[in-house]
């Protein structure tokens, strides 16, 4: 679904080391059917398999509905819009580009407001030789902001200088849900001296008619490292993610079930 929706779109390349590419909808999905799979996209980045289950006997539509919006589920706009572009970016990297994302962090939430330490998304390609780690930032903005690119540039400053203590999050994870394979690749890359290469990524969701073009430009004359910049258009972004969480909170079929959805997706 997701390479379907978002297709590449063609831009003029900034100078420097930024490496750009542009996502957006070319109407390639009914809105509809785009809007039901994203909210369980939504759905099964928050619950585990089987977890309302275990609350609900009976599974009614309101109830559901009514815990997933107090237990679950962000009020406040800016966590919803920062935890929506987190969905959309660990999506493209597992469905689309293949990586391996080892843990969906919005389950570790203990409050609905309450963020997860580490990085947004931390994606690997542990068959390379050395590994690879791609480390995006996210924002996302359903208004004009000049400052985006400087804030992003930032914070990515930021997460890289704390990786380790990323990594090791998500191995302590790997590890209490028995994966063992993966916690000892992510053990792996924790060894001093052990090689691996770490990949620069920026990740904007954006709403469609306030995107700028100037903001890439700024941002290519401000990195100083090979960095990929990844924007997602969307058409009047604030109303599409309300209706997406609005279809999230009827669709808890999708996760329910004891199938085989463990969190991780993508090659290893």
């Amino acid at each position: 679904m997701f390479d379907k929706w978002l297709r590449p779109q063609d831009v003029e390349q900034p100078d420097g080391l930024l490496e750009y590419q542009l996502l957006a909808d070319d109407g390639l999905i009914e809105d509809d059917e785009l809007v039901e799979q994203l909210g369980r996209e939504v759905m099964r980045n928050y619950l585990a398999p089987g977890e309302l289950a275990n609350v609900f006997d009976d599974l009614g539509a309101p109830e559901v509905a009514g815990y997933l919006r107090k237990n679950k589920f962000p009020v406040d706009r800016k966590i919803r819009h920062g935890d929506f572009g987190e969905i959309i970016t660990g999506a493209l990297y597992r469905r689309v580009r293949r990586w391996c994302v080892p843990i969906l962090k919005l389950r570790y939430k203990q409050t609905p407001a309450q963020a997860v330490q580490g990085t947004d998304v931390l994606a690997f390609r542990f068959r390379q030789d050395p590994p690879a780690i791609a480390v995006p930032e996210v924002k996302t903005r359903a208004s004009r902001d000049n400052r985006v690119g400087e804030e992003a540039y930032d914070s990515l400053e930021k997460v890289l200088g704390r990786l380790d203590e990323s990594i090791h999050f998500l191995m302590a994870r790997c590890n209490d849900r028995g994966h063992t394979f993966l916690s000892r690749r992510l053990g792996a890359l924790l060894r001093e001296g052990a090689p691996r290469r770490v990949e620069r990524h920026m990740l904007f969701v954006h709403d469609a008619k306030s995107w700028k073009e100037d903001i890439v430009v700024g941002l290519g004359a401000k990195v100083i490292q090979r960095t990929e910049l990844t924007v997602v258009k969307i058409d009047d972004l604030k109303e599409f993610v309300g209706r997406v969480y609005d279809a999230a909170e009827t669709a808890p079929g999708s996760t329910t079930s004891s199938g085989k959805d463990n969190g991780t997706a993508g090659t290893a």
